[in-house]
């Protein structure tokens, strides 16, 4: 299954060791380990299908400025996709290759999406995106794509209560996340009034009616609290989200953040 976590923890564990640890992947995922570790002053061999280090690299520290995260300031840019009349500006956002296909499905699903990078610092991109409403449109989703947005499904389930349709198969890995995010997804969103089936590795959101609200269990995941948050956005009556203090591990300041943006 492919996984960014998993090819970083054997990277990294690989550093410990006296030979050269490669990691094989069928589809390319996330490679900001990899970006770390070059600017740590590690050798990092990237070929096509996989990445090898050597044990026993000494590495040495930098002064660095991250970029601001892409997941998490997925839950911005979906609100502005769907929600009529907004004009939404990110800036300081990481645009690394293998992060941006977010940006790219908001576009097919009726978004204007614009971006404007700022000088590479570290391997990593970053510049400012900015994301106006348009009309939704139908997404599906499959096996190919899923492992670049195994993170943003939640909030792009999310979207598609806003009057789109999202259709995602091939994401079995979100059964295993810090909740089955497959079903939790499913019930949270139907106990605020949405249209979804569930499938073993996905599921099928249609917002053909309305929200009408009500309370819906994050499962102790913040994905999954911050999602139904953009979901209840969109809803008739007032929504309640048991669990959201789990936005705490990702993002702190979220709630003060979404009523700022909401006045």
């Amino acid at each position: 299954m492919p996984s960014a976590q998993v090819k970083s923890a054997v990277l990294l564990a690989g550093l410990q060791t006296d030979g050269t640890t490669t990691v094989r992947e069928g589809v390319t995922t996330r490679d900001h380990t990899e970006h770390g570790l070059r600017a740590f002053g590690a050798d990092v061999v990237v070929f096509d299908g996989g990445v090898s280090v050597d044990g026993g690299q000494r590495l040495h520290g930098i002064e660095a400025t991250v970029p601001g995260d892409v997941s998490s300031a997925t839950f911005w840019a979906v609100a502005a996709a769907a929600l009529p009349g907004s004009d939404l500006e990110i800036a300081g956002v990481g645009l690394n290759p293998t992060r941006t296909a977010l940006f790219d499905v908001l576009a097919r699903a009726g978004a204007e999406v614009l971006r404007e990078g700022a000088p590479v610092e570290h391997y990593e991109p970053r510049g400012t995106v900015r994301v106006r409403a348009g009309s939704l449109r139908p997404l599906a989703l499959g096996p190919d794509e899923v492992p670049s947005l195994i993170d943003e499904l939640p909030a792009l389930a999310a979207m598609a209560t806003h009057g789109g349709e999202l259709q995602v198969t091939g994401a079995g890995e979100l059964r295993v996340k810090e909740s089955d995010r497959i079903s939790a997804l499913a019930t949270g969103l139907r106990a605020l009034g949405a249209d979804v089936d569930e499938f073993p590795d996905g599921f099928h959101v249609r917002g053909r009616r309305r929200l009408r609200g009500g309370v819906a269990d994050a499962s102790g995941d913040h994905r999954l609290a911050m999602a139904f948050a953009v979901a209840a956005l969109g809803a008739e009556g007032p929504s309640v989200i048991t669990g959201a203090e789990a936005v705490a591990v990702s993002y702190p300041g979220f709630f003060e953040t979404l009523a700022a943006l909401a006045r």
